[in-house]
């Protein structure tokens, strides 16, 4: 048994590095550049904003290549990574696409660099000073190799209205170089960069298997720290419904089996099919006017909102203790849904396995029903609800997260709704990687229940 558990444990492994690399790639698919969060800072000039951006980047990790290599083109320099902004690198990479050369592009780079530090040293006392700064900033976000001669002109030309002025024919002769040694065909030629550990995806990986997530974009606290409270609620929410959910199911499906085709089974099965037909945010939404409301319901529970637990004085086991009261109706929500399928799953497995030869042989020795259902085949008909547990784990957190937002309740549902329409991606994210890891975690529970409910079971069959 212990091998056993061992090799679905090296099996998981593999799994949760390929999700984590899928989630991590998504979180650098995220349209916000982090490394521009500069709050209400204020700067002199383009250097000291330039200073402060490659400054976070730095204190981010931002500096360091995304993974552990890189498979692109030999046109794209191996260190792309430390170019910021993104929208900096990306307008460079457009341009490198068309040259094929870096070493121009760099090179036309730290021109048009120099000149935008000169443009702030311009005062606004100058005639043509609104004109360059205009030209210039045109040219800046110019990204088309076929129209970068005729705006570098245009800036050559008023830089020229300048006395002493030598930046209009370096500029010139970088685009110029540009232009005349351009080839388009190395960026068809591969290229492999391997940049070791030291990346973003490691430092992000072990932190999350270390705890430390990073920061939060918008508190600019430690992620783990707002997250620890609302991943103990929301478990807590999750465990007691599934707990509830199974010790009404197992004996409500095998009551059913005992009772097949007769009215109660008809009847009962028709109200776990409903049930389960239902929309989880509709049964809640029905909980909450039957139980929540003075109106329309018994008004059993005065309110479904919550007291956060921060700025509370209390300790969590006694917030919990002082809202269980709260803690009710999502968990009725939550059971109520799961119930319905593990009791159908239940029933047809119990009719599954009573019908077998080892059942018919149990009754002609005399053996009661009760012991025929409960004690033979009781245990051969789990292997469906165990099936079941594999997916109904994520999928009730998943659910978990509609209740959450539906009951206001603090938990992990409303830091993703948060988080989602705050643009907070590190939180995000991180919490994509908690209910990956919750999957992986429900179908490693559900192997191992396989065998220890049946100890014939093995890896390889």
């Amino acid at each position: 048994m212990l091998s056993y558990f061992i090799r679905r444990i090296l099996l998981a492994l593999p799994t949760l590095f390929i999700t984590s690399a899928v989630i991590f790639g998504l979180s650098k698919c995220a349209p916000h550049d982090p490394v521009l969060d500069l709050g209400d800072a204020t700067f002199r000039d383009f250097r000291d904003q330039e200073r402060a951006v490659y400054t976070r980047a730095k204190n981010a990790g931002l500096d360091k290549p995304a993974f552990y290599f890189a498979l692109t083109t030999a046109a794209f320099p191996d260190t792309a990574y430390r170019i910021f902004p993104h929208g900096r690198r990306d307008r460079l990479l457009d341009l490198c696409a068309q040259a094929g050369h870096w070493p121009l592009v760099d090179r036309y780079e730290q021109a048009l660099r120099k000149i935008r530090l000169f443009t702030d040293k311009i005062p606004d006392s100058l005639t043509q000073a609104a004109s360059i700064r205009l030209a210039v900033a045109d040219l800046i976000a110019c990204d088309r190799l076929d129209v970068l001669g005729e705006k570098s002109d245009t800036v050559c030309a008023l830089l020229r209205t300048l006395p002493a002025n030598p930046l209009p024919d370096v500029l010139h002769a970088a685009v110029s170089q540009l232009i005349a040694g351009a080839d388009p065909g190395r960026m068809y030629r591969p290229a492999f960069y391997w940049y070791g550990i030291d990346n973003q995806y490691h430092k992000w990986l072990t932190g999350f298997l270390t705890g430390d997530l990073g920061l939060s974009r918008l508190t600019n606290k430690p992620i783990w720290d707002s997250l620890l409270f609302a991943m103990a609620s929301t478990m807590i929410v999750n465990s007691l419904a599934l707990l509830i959910a199974y010790l009404l199911a197992v004996p409500m499906g095998v009551a059913m089996a005992r009772r097949r085709a007769r009215s109660a089974d008809k009847i009962t099965r028709g109200l776990l099919l409903f049930l389960y037909a239902m929309p989880i945010f509709w049964v809640g939404s029905l909980l909450i006017l039957f139980f929540a409301t003075p109106d329309f319901g018994l008004y059993l529970i005065g309110g479904i909102s919550l007291e956060f637990w921060q700025g509370s004085g209390l300790s969590y086991g006694e917030w919990c203790v002082h809202n269980f009261d709260k803690f009710i109706l999502p968990i009725m929500t939550l059971s109520l849904h799961a119930l319905a399928l593990l009791a159908l799953q239940m029933r047809g497995g119990v009719l599954e396995v009573i019908g077998q030869d080892f059942i018919r042989t149990a009754r002609a020795k005399g053996v009661g029903e009760q012991a025929i259902y409960w004690r033979h085949a009781f245990c051969n008909a789990l292997f469906p609800i165990i099936s079941v547990f594999a997916s109904l784990f994520p999928t009730i957190f998943a659910g978990s997260l509609v209740v959450e937002f539906l009951f206001q309740f603090p938990g992990m549902g409303m830091k993703t709704q948060e988080a989602f329409m705050k643009g907070d991606y590190p939180v995000l994210f991180a919490i994509m990687m908690f209910a990956a890891t919750l999957t992986i975690i429900g179908n490693l529970i559900a192997d191992v229940m396989y065998g220890l409910a049946d100890p014939r079971v093995r890896f390889t069959k």
